[in-house]
């Protein structure tokens, strides 16, 4: 694994579990302490994050965590109503058995719940599960879109799971998803999608009720709403030397 890859990697897991909060401003010289390495591998990793939707550039400032908004969580969503089941469709018209081995092999892990590191790992598993069923499609334009799709949902669905057990309800529903494009059955594809999409709905409602309620503080725990306040405003000059708290949160 290259400097690159291993900052990209460790980043991109603060950046979806919130240990750097949404809305969070960070200079380069920040991360390069917290990830121990020098700018260049830094500003590669930040450049691939940016490109994903996960991070943003601030030019001579810095970068920033994109805010958790339920407008952006809703319009991903609508757009995953409208794409997920053609997708499913096409793939289970044109997916290569080797194709559907790999879709299988992603569709299997469950989480283990109190154990966090479970939870990103199953993120990455479920990101690439729908990205695979995807790429069987042969559609660049449609891979396109589920990937930058599911990769902007997982700082949101993190904070689905984290508030019940749902990894056996996933998986199964996963498994027959897969089942339905494997038997190439289009009509049972495109329906087994759209239970899936309708379920993933329900299970993620907290989302919007603590949205609406809270704004994106209600997403957060109380130390990292306060490294929330702490960000520059617009036009601002960032300070050399952060706030106690912020410090010691950018160590963990």
């Amino acid at each position: 694994m290259t400097e690159s890859k291993r900052i990209y990697k460790e980043l991109k897991q603060d950046v979806v579990t919130c240990t750097l909060a949404p809305g969070l401003s960070i200079s380069e010289q920040e991360m390069c302490e917290r990830y121990r390495a020098s700018r260049t591998p830094v500003r590669e990793a930040c450049r691939k994050l940016c490109e994903e939707s996960l991070m943003q550039l601030v030019p001579f400032r810095g970068y920033s965590i994109p805010a958790l908004t339920i407008e952006e969580y809703r319009n991903l969503r609508e757009l995953q109503a409208a794409v997920d089941p053609a997708v499913a469709v096409l793939a289970a018209e044109r997916a290569t058995p080797a194709q559907v081995k790999e879709i299988e092999n992603w569709a299997s892990y469950e989480y283990n719940v109190g154990q966090r590191n479970s939870y990103y790992t199953f993120l990455e598993w479920n990101r690439n599960f729908h990205i695979c069923i995807a790429a069987a499609t042969r559609n660049q334009a449609f891979l396109d879109v589920v990937m930058n799709v599911q990769t902007r949902l997982m700082r949101y669905y993190y904070q689905v799971i984290v508030m019940d057990s749902y990894g056996p309800e996933l998986v199964a529903e996963h498994h027959d998803l897969v089942r339905a494009i494997k038997s190439g059955n289009v009509d049972l594809a495109r329906q087994r999608a759209e239970e899936h999409l309708a379920n993933t709905a329900r299970r993620s409602l907290n989302i919007d009720l603590r949205s609406v309620n809270y704004g994106v503080e209600g997403l957060l725990n109380p130390e990292e709403t306060e490294v929330l306040h702490q960000a520059p405003t617009p036009g601002a000059k960032m300070k050399k030397r952060l706030p106690i708290r912020r410090r010691k949160m950018l160590a963990r």
